[in-house]
């Protein structure tokens, strides 16, 4: 079973011209990324009181006029069990046609693959943390710093691009991927993931936005 996080966001910021019903499932993350706004009451200390499925579904009953899509978040939403993600999954889509997103590190891509070939998803919201494509040994720190995790190969990252390619290859129109604004990085990095990006959709065919979203200092960095 799912819990989720009791407050269910109705945010008109998360997705461009399009009020969506934002739910965070508990279900942890692998990554500790830089600054995680999510971090410390997400998945460090998790809540001991939370929402079901059932509690998720009267929401989206009661405010189903006011949004465009549903999203579901984390964490890594994606780390709940196959069987329980198509179990919550197939009851928002018995009560609900508006559209299913879901973000992600694209850490379990084989959830992600089942779960868009069973149509229970219509979109991925993919981060990519830093560019990918180019990294190597030499950048450990590098990745230490910004995902919060200790490397011995790239294998990881062989599958996180695996992750962008499959959303890109089998968008249906609802599919994003982005990156945070580190103040760490130079812009040459977001460059180079927005080249790659395009490469990938000029490939596919397709048109996949990729947005590169402000870093949000905690209220303690900024005293």
């Amino acid at each position: 079973m799912i819990k989720y996080y009791n407050k269910i966001i109705l945010s008109l910021s998360e997705i461009t011209d399009h009020p969506v019903l934002l739910i965070h499932g508990l279900t942890g993350c692998a990554f500790h990324c830089f600054q995680c706004f999510n971090y410390d009451e997400l998945i460090a200390n998790t809540p001991e009181s939370h929402q079901t499925i059932g509690d998720v579904l009267t929401t989206i009953r009661q405010q189903e006029q006011l949004f465009d899509y549903i999203v579901f978040s984390g964490g890594e939403f994606l780390r709940a069990s196959l069987d329980d993600l198509r179990h919550d999954l197939v009851a928002v889509r018995t009560i609900s046609n508006k559209p299913i997103i879901i973000y992600t590190t694209g850490i379990e891509l084989s959830k992600m693959k089942a779960l868009h070939q069973e149509g229970l998803v219509d979109g991925f919201h993919v981060d990519m943390k830093l560019p990918y494509h180019l990294l190597n040994e030499d950048d450990a720190d590098l990745i230490e710093l910004t995902m919060g995790i200790t490397i011995t190969n790239l294998s990881l990252f062989d599958k996180l691009l695996d992750a962008l390619e499959f959303t890109i290859a089998y968008d249906k129109g609802f599919s994003r991927i982005r990156s945070v604004r580190y103040p760490f990085l130079s812009e040459s990095a977001f460059s180079e993931n927005r080249t790659y990006i395009h490469q990938l959709n000029h490939r596919y065919g397709k048109n996949v936005p990729y947005d590169v979203n402000p870093f949000i200092y905690t209220e303690t960095e900024k005293l």
